[in-house]
């Protein structure tokens, strides 16, 4: 699940520059390399010199999705939507301004966002019905998330996220988990294992990968909802550790 939230993050902007590839702009440049707050300077130049202004909020709001300023990501990207209704970005900003909410656990507006892109005429919907997918998994909505995948294999068979909906169930993820740690190294893990169940923690090692390239994922608890994971992730982060909620 880990690749696939990367993806959720990330999709969207490949699509996009695949599209307008022939236009990247020094900003577009720095954003792909990284270089975030550079690309954030870069774009509120072009916008003070009313150039590209559309593209310019679309860029913005990408890089502060980035580094996970969610609310000044927004104020961009509904600056595009609000004055630009004929920008070529348009979509794809409605997309990435859905997918704040997604990174702000706020899964059931981001759902109603999502919802609106699928009936839509647009390019995304394929992206949007995976988010879809990904937002019903989250909130431990099995039956509705392989629905989701479905419609997805069956409208947009071709698609990138067809190709990776089979990665959401693979696993059989079925339950919710949290993760406190994940090592290249068995003994690495071990340790954590032992500490934990040292606190009388139903904790468990999970491998992924294959062999030659395998990662041991330290988790606790197989809980049936939300509510119950973030209890466990309440009480490890108070003694410390990092955790993150699965899927």
């Amino acid at each position: 699940m880990g690749r696939l939230f990367f993806y959720l993050v990330t999709g969207y902007w490949l699509l996009v520059t695949r599209v307008y590839a022939d236009s990247l702009s020094r900003a577009e440049a720095l954003y792909l390399q990284g270089s975030y707050s550079e690309s954030i300077d870069e774009c509120a130049a072009n916008i003070m010199r009313n150039r590209e202004r559309d593209k310019a909020y679309y860029l913005l709001g990408l890089n502060y999705l980035k580094i996970n300023d969610t609310e000044k990501a927004r104020e961009k990207l509904k600056i595009l939507s609000d004055n630009f209704s004929d920008s070529q970005y348009l979509e794809a900003a409605k997309l990435a301004y859905a997918d704040t909410y997604f990174v702000d656990q706020d899964y059931p507006a981001a759902q109603r966002l999502y919802e609106a892109l699928t009936k839509s005429n647009g390019k995304l919907q394929s992206a949007a019905y995976f988010r879809l997918a990904q937002c019903a998994l989250k909130s431990g909505q099995w039956q509705e998330a392989r629905q989701y995948a479905d419609i997805l294999q069956q409208k947009y068979p071709l698609s990138l996220e067809a190709a990776s909906s089979g990665e959401l169930f693979k696993e059989n993820e079925f339950f919710f988990t949290v993760q406190v740690g994940c090592f290249a190294s068995f003994q690495n893990a071990q340790r954590l294992l032992n500490k934990l169940k040292a606190k009388n923690l139903d904790a468990y090692i999970d491998e992924l990968g294959s062999s030659g390239s395998l990662l041991y994922r330290v988790r606790v608890g197989k809980v049936k909802t939300r509510q119950e994971a973030e209890t466990f992730k309440n009480q490890l982060e108070k003694e410390g550790y990092p955790t993150r909620i699965f899927p």
